[in-house]
């Protein structure tokens, strides 16, 4: 979810945004950022004044969106973010293009609420009195399409938010607009889900022409090896050769011995024991449930726990796993998209 905020100065868009980082756990970016970088590279102090005109001059060189253009680049892969500092609607029309399921959010208050705001904070540029308070306002709200057009933009929210009357309102309001977008937080991996989604991940190279299987043997959160089902090493796999099984028409989960391929819970204990890994009292992760070759080998590995989000109908392995006092449990199947900030 990319959240984006709008409107006239000290009208609370710090504030909304804050509310969503330490609440909800949005990462926050600000178009602002780019513009006190450049200030930074020219010497210049990073003020209101000099923001702006640092500001129109990148939009007259390079497109009125290329602060929003910027931006996407370094926030597209991230779970849930908010940005701040919209000013003009084709940075607004940039993220909206860019950023999937973008909203903007225009954040307004009573300007002698904000003038009054604006003097508590004391941030240089803001105007002394309101006269000049709404003098600078005007000046930063044109009609050139190069430059500031806050009202243009809050004419196009998505959302409006009116913050006259404090932060508990202001927090109402974002919540409600959340609730609209029938907003689900983004939560962190838990281990199982972790590893889970590696051994996924290993199931990728799979040569297997009928299942892609992958493994992942862990202790203490520390990932031991790898495997997947394939053929040994130098040896030419189904996709080189077809299946075996299929060509002799032997039935799922019959006859074993019959196969090119490792499987890949044996390829993980091979893979550990080839680099000295210690498998006592490991765990292992598998898209699959094992056949009862895989546990046995398991078992004398030390395994003492098997997660899977795939269960085969043979139950021989989990009255073994019992007996053995290996736990068992099976998970949902992870979310296998990727959701990183670049």
């Amino acid at each position: 979810m990319f959240l984006g905020f709008t409107g006239p100065n000290a009208a609370g868009k710090g504030e909304a945004i804050k509310y969503l980082v330490e609440k909800h756990k949005f990462i926050m970016t600000s178009l602002s950022d780019i513009l006190r970088d450049a200030a930074k590279e020219k010497g210049l102090e990073p003020v209101r004044e000099n923001l702006i005109a640092i500001g129109n001059e990148l939009r007259e060189t390079e497109g009125a969106e290329v602060l929003a253009r910027r931006t996407v680049a370094k926030i597209k892969n991230a779970p849930q973010a908010v940005i701040d500092s919209i000013r003009n609607p084709k940075e607004a029309e940039e993220l909206r293009n860019n950023l999937a399921g973008f909203k903007l959010i225009g954040v307004t208050a009573d300007i002698s609420i904000r003038f009054e705001r604006a003097q508590k904070r004391g941030r240089a540029g803001d105007g002394d009195t309101l006269e000049e308070f709404k003098a600078r306002e005007e000046k930063e709200n044109t009609d050139d399409e190069n430059a500031q057009q806050l009202s243009k933009c809050f004419e196009i929210a998505d959302y409006t938010v009116d913050n006259s009357k404090g932060k508990e309102e202001l927090y109402a309001q974002i919540d409600a607009i959340l609730k609209k977008m029938d907003y689900k937080p983004y939560s962190r991996p838990s281990w199982d889900e972790y590893f889970m989604k590696m051994a996924y991940l290993a199931a990728e190279r799979s040569t297997c022409l009928r299942h892609h299987v992958g493994a992942v043997m862990v202790r203490e959160n520390q990932i031991i090896s790898t495997g997947y089902n394939g053929a040994a090493k130098g040896i030419k796999d189904c996709t080189q050769l077809g299946c075996l099984r299929d060509q002799m028409g032997i039935a799922s989960g019959t006859r074993h011995e019959i196969c090119r391929a490792i499987h890949a819970e044996q390829n993980a204990i091979i893979q550990a024991a080839s680099h000295s890994g210690n498998t006592k009292g490991a765990v292992v992760y598998c898209t699959h449930s094992p056949c009862i070759i895989c546990a046995k080998m398991l078992v004398n590995a030390g395994i003492k726990r098997f997660v899977t989000s795939n269960e085969y109908p043979d139950p021989s392995y989990k009255e073994l796993f019992a007996e053995a006092g290996v736990g068992f449990e099976v998970i949902a199947r992870p979310e296998m998209n990727i959701q990183v900030l670049d």
